[in-house]
């Protein structure tokens, strides 16, 4: 699905992130950054046959920003961003032993239950920035989802009380609770105009009640 790594000189749990979202990205890699320039990332990603390229970005030693870059040596581009409030990893969730999926089956973005407009347009993005499949939640449960798209991993876009956040399920893990990583968004933005700012949606909603 996509090749995953950092920006330069990442802290531990910047890396600690890469390798979680190896394990819910199915066919996925983390790798080690190093010295590799962008150019260097792509070429690999292109010689792997990954048509995606995933960085986080660091500041302040947590993990700050995901730049999503589309792999084409004829056509290569940015696809989007996502700009994070925070994390929490599998370990902080209690799953220190989950392996990276290395079959092929589809990644399905759907949303909590009693969700707006504005996570399911977010949904619909992260599925497009990660290939994965956007599944519309309606009254449907995750069970009955990933029974019907014949695969174990989901990413769920739910509510969080500064955005929204995505969190990751593992049906061949647990089918009880989310194994992580939890991604808090603030920002997502893709390079076709869409966007989401958590601070414009605020302040938009206090304009309304207003009215």
């Amino acid at each position: 699905m996509m090749l995953i790594t950092t920006s330069h000189r990442p802290t531990r749990r910047t890396r600690s992130f890469g390798h979680d979202l190896e394990k819910v990205f199915p066919n996925s890699l983390y790798i080690t950054r190093g010295k590799k320039t962008l150019k260097d990332l792509l070429m690999e990603a292109y010689d792997r046959n990954y048509e995606r390229l995933l960085i986080i970005n660091v500041w302040k030693g947590n993990p700050l920003k995901m730049t999503f870059i589309r792999v084409d040596p004829e056509d290569w581009g940015y696809m989007g961003y996502l700009y994070l409030h925070g994390i929490k990893l599998q370990r902080e969730m209690g799953f220190r032993d989950v392996r990276p999926l290395r079959e092929e089956m589809p990644l399905v973005i759907t949303t909590a239950k009693r969700t707006g407009p504005d996570h399911a347009a977010f949904a619909q993005a992260f599925a497009e920035l990660t290939g994965g499949t956007f599944v519309r939640r309606r009254e449907r449960s995750l069970l009955g989802i990933a029974d019907k798209y014949n695969t174990d991993v989901l990413g769920v876009v739910e509510r969080h009380p500064r955005g929204m956040a995505v969190n990751f399920y593992r049906l061949d893990v647990t089918k009880e609770s989310p194994v992580g990583p939890l991604v808090s968004v603030k920002i997502w933005i893709m390079e076709d105009g869409r966007r989401w700012d958590y601070k414009e949606a605020l302040s938009l909603r206090g304009e309304n009640r207003e009215e």
